[in-house]
């Protein structure tokens, strides 16, 4: 008897998390073959060995293929979540980019370097507990060291909260964040776009 396998496929954006998101990334970039985006695509986005999705029909991996494309064909949200709840524990965006500290600069500007890889690391710097709360004005906890060290857990977020940011950072387009703006200028929608013109003639 054979064992069935559940496969999961995310349904919007909202479905799909930060992590998920870069262990895609990290599987697709660079692959030419396109039955292989597509194998790896699967694979990562539904959170299913790449082995297993292997051995699916060709019916199956095309019908999960075809959903998954229709999620990519849905624009990103393109606004920003000034506050998110995690495990809990309310996070603020920093109420006031202008004044941020050398600290919180120096560690943006480097994080921000490698890309979609250390976004957790970025949201760590740009979303963080929220001290008192009044109506739509919030305080939030002085950056220190501790944050970055906790940033794991924003790799729950999702890709919907992430481009949020992504997209106000283009906006923004503040002089004193150069080396930020040179990543953001890619978007997260041009690495979303690779899913669909990476492998879809299946």
């Amino acid at each position: 008897m054979k064992k069935e396998i559940e496969i999961i496929v995310p349904e919007t954006w909202s479905d799909v998390t930060l992590a998920t998101y870069q262990n895609y990334h990290k599987n697709v970039s660079g692959l030419e073959d396109e039955d292989e985006i597509v194998l790896n695509t699967i694979s990562t986005l539904c959170n299913v060995p790449v082995d297993i999705v292997s051995r699916l029909k060709l019916n199956d991996i095309k019908t999960i293929y075809k959903k998954l494309s229709k999620i990519i064909s849905v624009p990103v949200n393109k606004e920003i979540y000034e506050k998110i709840e995690i495990k809990g524990v309310k996070y603020g965006f920093h109420p006031n980019i202008d004044e941020m500290s050398l600290g919180e600069f120096v560690d943006l500007e480097e994080q921000t370097k490698d890309g979609i890889e250390n976004m957790h690391n970025v949201f760590a710097i740009l979303y963080r507990p929220i001290t008192e709360e009044k109506g739509n004005k919030y305080d939030i906890e002085p950056y220190n060291a501790k944050h970055i060290q906790q940033s794991r857990i924003f790799k729950d977020v999702s890709i919907d909260v992430v481009n949020g940011v992504m997209v106000f950072f283009y906006r923004l387009g503040s002089k004193c964040l150069t080396s930020s703006k040179h990543f953001l200028d890619k978007n997260l929608t041009s690495h979303l776009q690779e899913v669909s013109t990476g492998g879809s003639q299946l």
